[in-house]
Formats: C-alpha cells, structure tokens, sequence
C-alpha cells in the first residue's frame, strides 16, 4: 500500500451533479496524484459518465490509482482485515438519491471521510451504515463459495468473532469443510447478529456469544438444506442468501453489500489510452496563486513594489528605534549636560516621530494603488479568457457560480494590504528579537524560540485554515445559484408548488455553509488563542530569566519588546487567517483563467478554401437579396459523439454537397441536435472526423466555418437590448432593413411594439413571445453576410403550421445556394428538400431523397410520415377537444365541428 496523507483532501463539488471528479480527486491526491477537478469534470461531461462508480474505478485505473469495484458486507467497511479504506463509497440521502463519498480511514468508533457536499466530516461508524446504499446482485454459487473461502472474507470474519470474545477457530473450520456455501453464510450472518446482540448487552462476550452463534448457524444451515423458506436468522443480517438458478441452470446466490471503489495504491498511468480531457486532468499543474500575481504585477514592473516594500520595512523599524530613543531619556539627565544637547535629542525624537507618521499617508495610498491595479487587471484578464472559453467550458459550470467567481473579485483588493500587514510584523518580529538578543545574549536562544513560535504556529495551522476557507467560499459559491436560479424560475417554482422544497434545499446548503463559517472562525480563535498564550509564558519566563541574572538596567526596555512579540504574533496570525479565504477566492478565480482555450478560439484566423467569399469588386449590392455564395461540402468520416460516457451519435458516415437542402427527422433524443451541434462546434468527435471543403473541420478551418455559417435555434440568446441592436447582433452586414424583416415575419411584430425597432426586447427575450422571438433570431441570421452553411434547429417552434411553411419556404429561398441543414418534426415539410436523413439511437437509419424513401411502406421515414397524418386527422380533429383561439390578446370559443387541423399549438 502506498503512503497517503493522514487527512483526506477536501474538494467541494460544484454542482449536484459533480460528487463523482469531486471525489475522485479527492482519493487520487489523497495518494500524492494531483489531478484537475475541472479538466475531470469537463471530461465526466463528455467522455466518461462521472455518475457511474464503475466508470470512477476505470478512469482512476487510467490516471495511475490502481483501483477495484467490489461489494462487500456493510460492516466489513470497518474491519482493517477487509483492506476496504480508503475507497470511494456509495450513499443514499434521506431523498432516496445516491451520492458518492469517500471514506478514508477509521479511529476507533469514528470514521473519517469526504463528503464532496460538505467537506471532511468525522461521523460515527452507525451513522454512515445507515447512510450506506446496499446492492443486491446474483453471483454464482460457486463463484461466491471461491470468494468466501478466501483471506478477504475469512480474516474479517475471524476478526468479527474475536471481537465478541469467540475463538474463531473451530467455527470457521467446520464451516470450511463444507463445500457449499451455506455454512460460511450462515456463520457469517449468525456472528453479525450475535455482534449487535452482544453491543446491545443482550448477551455477555464469549461462552454465551459462542454458543448462540454456533446454534443459530446451524439451524440456519439445515433450513437452507431443507429449503425452508424461514430462517432463524433474520434477513437483515444476511450478506448472501439463496436465489433462483440463471436460464443455464447454474445455481445462484443473491449477494447484498455496500459498493465501492478501494484504491490499492499507485500504478502506472495509461497516458497513450488517455483521452484528450482526462490527459490535461493528469497534466494540468497546481495553482499557484501567489506565482499568478507575481506574475500579474511583473506585467506593470517590480519597480514600485519593491520601492514600497522598501518603504513598509523602513517604517517598521521606526517604532524600535523610537523605544531607543524614549529608553535614553531616561539617562538624558546624566549623559546630556548643557541645554543645547537635551534640545537636539528632543528634536531628533520628534523627527523621527513626524517621519514615522508622514510614512504612513503615502504608504496606505501606494497599497491602495497597488490593489486597485490588482483587482483591474484581474477582471481584465478574466473578461479576455470569457469569449475564448470553448462552449463545453461553460456547459458544465453552472452561470451563478461564474457569477459569483466574478463578483468575488473586488475582495482581493485588500491582498497588497495583507501583504503590507505581513512585511511590517515581520520585520518588526526581526529586529524585536534582534533588540532582546542585544540587550539580553544570555537569553538569545529562549528569544529565538519565541520569535519563532509566533511565527511558526500560524504556518502550520494555514493548511487547515486554508482548507475550511475553501470550503466556505465553495458552499457560498452553491449558495449563491439558488438566488438566480429562483428569480428565473419563479414562475413555475409558484405553479407547482415547489416553493417548499426549494426552500429546504436553500436551508441545508445554508446550514452547511453555517457549519464551515463556524469551523473555520472556532479554528482561527484557537490558534490566535494558542499564539498569544505561548507567546506571553514565553516573554514571562524570559523576563524572570533576565531579572534572575541581575541585569535589571535594561529590564523596562526587554519587558516592552518581549511583550510586543505575541503581539506580532497575533497580527500575522490575523494575516495568516484572512489570507486562505483570499486565496481560496483566487483559486476560484484562477480556475477559468488556466483553462484551455476553445480549439476554434485557440487557433482563430483565416482559412484556405474555406469561409466566406470575397465580394466582386464591381458587384452591385442588392437590398432585395443577399448575393449569391457556394455553399460548403461537408464529409463525415466514422464519426461517433459521446456525453458522459454515452454514444450519442455513431460511425455517421455521409457527405453532403455544396449548395444541398437536407432535412433531419427522427424521434426527440435520437441525436438530431448532436449532429448539427458537431458543425457548430458544441461537441467534437469521440473519434473520426469531419471534412469542410475537404479540410479537416479543426482549428482555423473551424473558425472560418463559424464566421460563414448562420445559425437559428430556441437557444440561441435575445439580448436585452433594442429590436435592432439584436438583429445586427453577431457581424450583420449594414444594409436595408426591410426585406429582411419581411421575410422574417417580423413587420406585424414591429406594429405592436411602442418604439419600433427602438423597443427593448427584455431578458432573454422576455418582453416578446416565444414565436415573435424566433422570428428576431431568423432575422438576424438573415442579415449575416455569404452564409454558405445554414443550421435550422427546431427554428420556428412557438409558430403555427401555416405560419412554420411560410417562413421555412422564405429561409430556403433567401439561401437557395447555401449548404442548408434543417432540424424538424415537421414532416409534411420535408417534402421539398433535396434529401432527407432519418436519425433514430444515435445512428442515421435511412438517407435518400423524400419521394423514393416515402413511396417505400417499410421505411422509416414512411412511418413517420403516417404517423403525423394519423395525429392530425384522429386526434386533433376528434370531438373530445374544446376548441378556444387567442387572438389579439382575447380569447375566443370555436364552436366549429372540426379543428381545422388545428395543432396543440394552436388548439388550446
């Protein structure tokens, strides 16, 4: 077994859906395995299935943990026979969610483990076997006997026996010279019973305990022979009881236990296996944040910094020397005869009291200077890294959390004033001691210590305070989505009335958070405690040692400066306790700020063959219709796409030509998104590749891709802006208004609102209706100039049918020449596109031209075809529906004998 550290490592997850990299990281470092929580979680988002214990154990296999999947009796989790700490454990919560943990080690009837919702815990052994989720699974009879028959069974069990005061050697051997299983699962359960017996002093260790466990074990032995369906054993604390035999006839055994992963110590990492995310998750180097600012300040040069901390240590030493000079007053009468001597000392004082106080104005300013320029440079480089974050960064952070990290920003303005704090204590803690050493040599090692006491003792609790300081900002950091995440949800959080629930999961976060604020203030009191506490015993003992010696001269002098030690002490214990929530801030901040670019952004710039056209030189612009431009080529190659550990999309194998119109269909979740959503970038192939123009679609070939792409979908942002800043939103080209509005069904909207194009549209769109905000989204990607790929997804939902054929035959039209890709349930459309792709699980089942593919009754697309007709003319023209139309703003009664093919976005 490898060394690991005594305490396990702390990660808070940052989302519900984040336990599993949360604890894995936590056991990877807990064994000296540095790893990245956010390179984990981006690759638990898209390569592996971060919720999966089994994929946990593979993944830490790969990384250099070497780890095993096992499920083994509740309480053998304990016993140091059974080899199971530390290892990542499943949880049920009262809600009846499972949750991962990990539980890394045992002292005596406390378990130590991470809980990656709350941080380190110490709870009781009783109270995390509640918690623990128990599997039930068929094995082998055989297979199981094999196992039990084992060390990893036998010694634990030999263990639970002696513990009840029961010689474990006649029992187990006569359960071993039995050949099936039933008498090690009779054994086995008649010990855990008599244990929580003998726990509950129901019966007394030994003799007594020996003589119930053997007799129940064999009781149970002859009621499983006997095939009774009673046991005397109840079921609870069996780990293995019988089961029907599989289809091939081979007996089986239904064994229950607790699931984990235990880690066995390091291995080798499997790098060439590695996928791109888990590589830079094993990669990635530790923040350094003091490094960072380092590095930030260097940006503006050392120079005024090194000024000021020039400054800050000459400061420091004018108290001492003042204490100098205030003790030689007192011989001034002796030493300085005539008036004019007694008058230049007094001066000199007063000088140097003057320069003290003149110091201290500048250097506040200059540290104030110093942080405003830290804060402003951070948010500068914090707003330059957003926009070349790739999407996927983004889609698995939560946006409250990014918000907060944002927000966090203007707290470590105060870190040069942490700074000033920590130089003017130490080099006042130095030249103290130095003074003690002076005026006391024979005292000199007894000073030393003090001095290095106090400062020495908030150093070693900082990785402590450290800790828990993450821990608060991460708990306020989950705090802090609640706020927004009920503001946009408010509507139907009142409808169905969740207002409760939501409630009680605001106050458990709150209580933790209330919890970590609590143990990381009842931490800092104590070491702040313990420092002046030391400190002054410390300075006492050296005050007698002095006295004792006779040296009582300079006894005021040494008793001001050995008293002012824990003083010191206890301002850099002070420095030392904000420093870690700082840090943790910067932490935070840094996440995002040492992410990867995304591969477009990375590599942004103009492509060969690729991207939009130059214009004619002597071309005329047309107000009536964008100028005609080639569409793109687009080849997929085995292509396969998967999401937390899932095949979204695979082997594509399709190449569609330039200027072609192709309509994808197929079910919801069949991977219709996904496909068009590998064009834009959102995901990237698990392997193959896609080909544009015949260029691989990576790097700058993607970027021209995108600028020459447009873009309609439900999700794409309408800004809370004016009507035109959002159609010209994304590089629209400056050009008439009016046949683009017209084609986008946007000249009634453009009558109902009160300032025109000048009308703010609200967040997300929210002052306009859901049909009325795709039509924005239309226009602006009408306005965008040569789009030579066109990405319809779902563009028109919200709008009727009448409405959805209008502006579909409209788009098509406007990019007659384009590359046009269009997502829809609408099936009656596609029947005038030039091809039609049927996607079903991932995989496109059927491709071919509209006509062949519907005049063949066993295709896919057929069925689909039927199956909308069959909607359409049995269920929504049924008697059944009461027929209520909404027409501006008034609700009318249809008393019509039929619904006019009405759909259920119309029939309502």
């Amino acid at each position: 077994m490898s060394v690991r550290r005594r305490l396990v490592p702390e990660v808070i997850q940052s989302s519900a859906m984040d336990c599993g990299p949360a604890a894995l990281k936590a056991l990877m470092e807990g064994f000296g395995l540095p790893v990245s929580y956010g390179r984990l979680r981006e690759a638990c988002q898209t390569d592996v299935d971060g919720t999966s214990i089994t994929t946990l154990e593979e993944v830490a296999n790969r990384l250099g943990l070497t780890c095993e999947e096992i499920v083994i009796p509740r309480d053998h989790l304990f016993v140091e026979e059974a080899g199971a700490l530390p290892a990542v454990v499943v949880v049920r919560h009262a809600n009846g969610e499972t949750h991962f943990v990990v539980v890394w080690s045992v002292h005596g009837p406390f378990v130590q483990i991470m809980d990656p919702a709350v941080g380190r815990r110490w709870i009781r052994r009783r109270e995390l076997i509640e918690q623990l989720y128990v599997h039930a699974l068929p094995v082998p009879a055989e297979e199981w006997r094999e196992w039990a028959g084992s060390d990893e069974f036998i010694k634990p069990l030999r263990r639970q026996l002696e513990d009840v005061g029961v010689l474990p050697a006649p029992l187990i051997e006569t359960a071993l010279a039995d050949p099936g299983w039933t008498a090690l699962g009779a054994l086995d359960a008649a010990t855990r019973m008599v244990t929580a017996i003998v726990r509950s002093q129901g019966l007394a260790r030994g003799d007594e305990a020996a003589a119930v466990i053997k007799r129940f074990a064999e009781a149970a032995v002859a009621q499983l022979d006997g095939a009774h369906d009673a046991l005397a054993i109840p079921t609870e604390y069996w780990s293995v009881r019988p089961s029907e035999s599989d289809a091939d006839g081979v007996p089986q055994v239904m064994l229950s236990g607790a699931v984990m992963v235990r880690a066995l110590g390091r291995g080798e990492a499997a790098t060439e296996s590695l996928s791109p995310e888990l590589t830079a998750a094993l990669r990635e180097l530790p923040p350094r944040p003091l490094r960072e600012l380092l590095d930030l300040l260097r940006r503006d040069g050392l120079g005024a910094p090194m000024v000021l901390a020039s400054v800050v240590a000459f400061a420091a030493a004018i108290p001492l020397l003042e204490a100098l000079v205030f003790r030689g007053l007192i011989d001034m009468g002796s030493v300085l005869g005539l008036p004019i001597e007694r008058f230049t000392a007094v001066m000199a004082l007063a000088v140097m009291m003057v320069v003290g106080l003149g110091l201290k104005l500048p250097v506040a300013w200059s540290v104030a200077g110093l942080g405003r320029a830290l804060e402003v440079r951070l948010r500068s480089a914090f707003y330059e890294k957003i926009p070349r974050l790739g999407d996927r960064y983004f889609r698995s952070r939560l946006v409250s959390d990014m918000a907060e990290r944002s927000h966090s920003v203007h707290e470590l303005r105060i870190l040069p004033e942490l700074g000033e704090r920590f130089l003017s204590a130490s080099t006042r803690m130095a030249l103290t001691t130095a003074g003690i050493i002076w005026l006391d040599p024979a005292g000199a090692a007894f000073a030393v210590v003090a001095a290095l006491l106090c400062v020495g003792l908030p150093l070693i609790f900082h990785p402590l305070l450290s800790e828990q300081a993450l821990r608060v900002r991460a708990h306020l950091g989950g705090l802090s989505h609640f706020y927004l995440d009920a503001l946009l949800g408010l509507a139907p959080i009142r409808a169905h009335g969740a207002g409760r629930a939501v409630r009680r999961e605001h106050e458990a976060l709150v209580v933790e958070w209330g919890r970590s604020a609590l143990s990381l203030q009842r931490s800092a009191v104590l070491v702040e405690g313990a420092l002046t506490a030391a400190g002054f015993a410390l300075g006492v003992g050296l005050i007698l040692m002095h006295v004792g010696r006779g040296a009582n001269g300079s006894t005021l002098l040494l008793v001001y400066w050995v008293l002012s030690l824990p003083t010191l002490g206890t301002e850099l214990a002070v420095v030392s306790r904000q420093y870690p929530s700082l840090r943790s801030v910067l932490l935070r901040l840094l996440e995002p700020l040492s992410a990867p670019d995304g591969e477009a952004e990375a590599r942004a710039g103009a492509a060969d063959g690729v991207g939009a056209r130059e214009p004619k030189p002597n071309a005329e612009p047309s107000h009536d219709h964008p100028a005609a431009s080639k569409g793109m080529s687009i080849r997929f190659d085995d292509v396969s796409v998967r999401a937390a550990g899932l095949e979204i999309l695979e082997d594509v194998n399709l190449e569609i030509p330039a200027g072609q119109h192709v309509a994808v269909v197929g079910p919801s979740g069949a991977g219709k998104s996904t496909f068009v959503g590998l064009m834009l970038g959102w995901h990237w192939p698990a392997q193959g590749t896609i080909h544009v123009d015949g260029h691989v679609l990576e790097g700058e070939t993607f970027a021209a891709v995108r600028r020459a792409s447009a873009w309609v979908d439900p999700s794409v942002q309408v800004w809370a802006r004016p009507l035109l800043e959002n159609l010209r939103y994304g590089g629209a080209r400056e050009t008439a208004l009016g046949p683009t509005l017209e084609a986008a069904g946007l000249i009634e909207v453009l009558e109902q609102l009160p300032d025109g194009l000048q009308t703010d549209l609200g967040e997300g769109g929210g002052l306009v209706s859901g049909g009325e905000g795709q039509r924005v989204r239309l226009g602006r990607a009408l306005l965008r100039e040569d789009n030579r790929l066109v990405l319809l997804d779902e563009p028109f939902r919200g709008l009727d049918r009448s409405q959805r054929s209008v502006l579909l035959r409209r788009a098509r039209t406007w990019w007659s020449d384009s590359t046009l890709v269009c997502v829809t349930h609408d099936m009656h459309e596609t029947a005038a596109f030039d091809r039609v792709l049927v996607i079903e699980e991932g995989r496109i089942v059927e491709d071919g031209s509209p006509g062949s593919l519907s005049s063949d009754p066993n295709s896919r697309y057929r069925a689909l075809l039927d199956a909308e007709r069959a909607v359409g003319s049995s269920m929504w023209s049924g008697e059944n529906w009461r027929r209520v139309r909404l027409e501006d703003g008034t609700l009318h009664e249809d008393n019509r004998g039929d619904a006019d093919g009405l759909e259920p976005e119309e029939a309502r």
